[in-house]
């Protein structure tokens, strides 16, 4: 047991994850989680947020938190260039597709909210990796949708700026159950999970059930589908 417990703490050691929204619950429960397991961490936090959660954050080795709007392709940019100088690699990036506020949104502008992020965030991550990137969303049920944008909008970008040997993008989606604490934990959990994971067998998505109501922890649904190469 001891030996396990060993091997947990320092699971993500090594692994240097960019989480550009971290300020909602799952992005405070994942946080927790993969720092506890040995992961660097670039945070990103609202401008209205940023304080509150940089003084949480601070002092807790491996975290580094700064300022960023999603919704701004320089913000973002910025974000990416001040994490990689202060890391000097990029493992993962989780990216929560529905922040709280837009859950309630129409599925259309949910689905059009989520896909501009998305995209920001891609074109503005890859001057800053190497050869692999496992790139984890969390996404309402429409979330599997991103893959085939995400990989004609990188199919284009590397067309166009023709770099050789163009890195491996992995991507993950993850579905959040439900909107309770229990959920966001649970939540996180497979996230980490899935940044523990070898690039073989790839995992291409990830489902959380819904929460039974006469059960009280969600059930994990794991399908396992072939890997999507940029």
């Amino acid at each position: 047991m001891d030996l396990e417990r060993d091997w947990l703490a320092r699971a993500l050691t090594g692994k240097v994850a960019a989480v550009p929204l971290a300020t909602t619950p799952f992005g405070e429960a994942m946080t927790d989680l993969a720092l506890e397991q040995g992961s660097g961490l670039a945070l990103g936090a609202p401008p209205a947020q940023f304080e509150a959660f940089d003084a949480k954050i601070d002092g807790r080795e491996g975290a580094h938190c700064q300022h960023v709007d999603l919704d701004s392709p320089h913000s973002l940019s910025e974000f990416f260039q001040i994490a990689f100088a202060q890391f000097e690699r990029l493992d993962v990036v989780v990216l929560e597709l529905a922040s709280p506020k837009r859950r309630r949104a129409t599925p259309e502008k949910a689905i059009e909210a989520g896909t501009r992020r998305l995209l920001y965030c891609l074109d503005a991550v890859l001057p800053y990796i190497g050869r692999d990137l496992h790139f984890i969303c969390v996404a309402p049920a429409s979330g599997p949708a991103a893959i085939p944008i995400a990989t004609a909008f990188l199919a284009a970008k590397f067309a166009t700026t023709r770099r050789t040997p163009a890195p491996r993008i992995r991507m993950s989606i993850v579905s959040p159950p439900d909107e309770s604490v229990a959920g966001e934990v649970a939540l996180a959990r497979a996230v980490v999970h899935l940044m523990k994971e070898a690039r073989s067998p790839d995992i291409l998505e990830t489902v959380l059930s819904p929460q039974p109501r006469r059960r009280r922890q969600p059930r994990v649904d794991a399908r396992n589908k072939m890997c999507v190469q940029a």
